[in-house]
């Protein structure tokens, strides 16, 4: 382009600020606008997963400091991964192909903490991110450029908008209304539960320092261990204290969960009758971080006609968690698009051309990781033998 580029990202989560990073790096100019009024808003305190293409995608966008400092903020690697049933009964041969990679010249997933994680991505670059501010409607111009309207009656006029918005994106239900993701027949239930005394005093002792994954009858609960070499406030000042934890998430058909009940009643009924420690796990669950949400996930992606607004994350693929792919792809769709826009800048492509090969690339990437999502949704749901 002969003029300098401006990107418009509508969304502050980790796949929106971590498109941002990679502009910057790229020196491509950028605004960013969060609907919610900060980046504490809501809850985001659980463990995120973060393979060998999210850890390429952020490496790629982040400067190296930063992305050391995102390596050293996350948990102590688990001692070994368990698979039992819920009475702490050793399983074998029930297993989701994208827990692992065979291939051993890829690194090892880490678990971040998400909210640090997102701390991470938006250090540096503050001064664009823009709290309170959501998107409403946009609009293409006659001379090709992209006008937004927010919910203050602002506008903004730029040459690339990006909704990084999530799945109930404003920008994909304008730009792409037939690609809104569908519910499905399962819910998942998130929580944690801090490593205190009395806690550790009556949970298995199976669970603390591993992975653990628990097959029942239509569902599945993954519990991870949370705990720090160092804890991320230490590392570097402004990032929040966190406290060892054991992340937990329960999936489940809607079927085997409690109309109407809340998040911890519904856990309370399904571990009724379970091991002794694992049910000591949901009782000593911190009640705050508790909540129930429905499994959306986008059934398939028809190609559209490309413009200068385009999508990423769960704005344009949400998908099942089952096989933890959600954020890594949301990363990985992130540095693509800062590498596309960074051709434009350096005059080796142009804007809508750069702009649908990245679109061609996210649906070409985006089919393997719904189909893997499927495979370990029907792995974690299926019925025990």
């Amino acid at each position: 382009m002969s003029e300098p580029l401006h990107v418009t990202i509508v969304g502050a989560g980790l796949g929106g600020l971590c498109l941002a990073q990679g502009l910057r790096r790229r020196g491509i100019a950028f605004d960013v606008f969060e609907r919610d009024a900060a980046m504490g808003s809501r809850p985001q305190g659980y463990r995120i997963r973060i393979d060998a293409a999210g850890q390429r995608a952020l490496q790629d966008c982040l400067p190296p400091t930063r992305y050391t400092l995102f390596r050293k903020t996350c948990a102590v690697p688990a001692r070994r991964v368990n698979l039992f049933d819920p009475y702490l009964r050793p399983l074998d041969g029930r297993w989701v192909d994208s827990w692992h990679d065979d291939d051993a010249a890829e690194p090892a997933d880490l678990n971040a903490h998400r909210q640090t994680l997102r701390e991470v991505l938006f250090d540096g670059i503050g001064k664009w991110v823009h709290f309170g501010r959501g998107h409403i409607r946009h609009r293409s111009r006659e001379d090709g450029r992209i006008e937004v309207t927010f919910g203050d009656g602002a506008t903004l006029v730029t040459d690339v908008l990006v909704g990084a918005d999530g799945v109930h994106s404003g920008v994909r239900a304008q730009r792409l209304p037939a690609a809104e993701p569908a519910l499905t027949d399962a819910s998942v239930i998130y929580g944690k539960t801090y490593l205190t005394p009395a806690a550790l005093a009556r949970i298995d002792d199976q669970l603390p320092g591993n992975t653990t994954i628990v097959f029942g009858d239509g569902l599945a609960v993954i519990i991870d261990a949370m705990r720090f070499a160092m804890s991320p406030a230490q590392l570097q000042p402004g990032l929040s204290e966190v406290e060892p934890y054991l992340y937990w998430a329960v999936i489940a058909q809607n079927h085997r969960l409690e109309a109407g009940g809340s998040a911890d009643a519904c856990v309370a009924k399904l571990a009724a009758g379970w091991a002794h420690g694992l049910r000591a796990l949901f009782a000593y669950g911190d009640a705050a971080s508790t909540v129930m949400l429905p499994v959306r996930a986008t059934q398939s992606l028809v190609p559209w006609a490309s413009s200068r607004v385009t999508l990423l994350g769960d704005a344009i693929h949400a998908m099942s968690p089952a096989g933890g792919l959600g954020a890594n792809t949301a990363l990985t769709d992130a540095a693509n698009l800062a590498a596309w826009l960074g051709e434009v800048r350096q005059g080796r492509v142009g804007l809508d051309a750069a702009i649908a090969g990245y679109e061609a690339v996210l649906r070409e990437t985006t089919a393997r990781a719904i189909d893997a999502s499927r495979k370990g949704t029907d792995v974690l749901l299926g019925a025990l033998a």
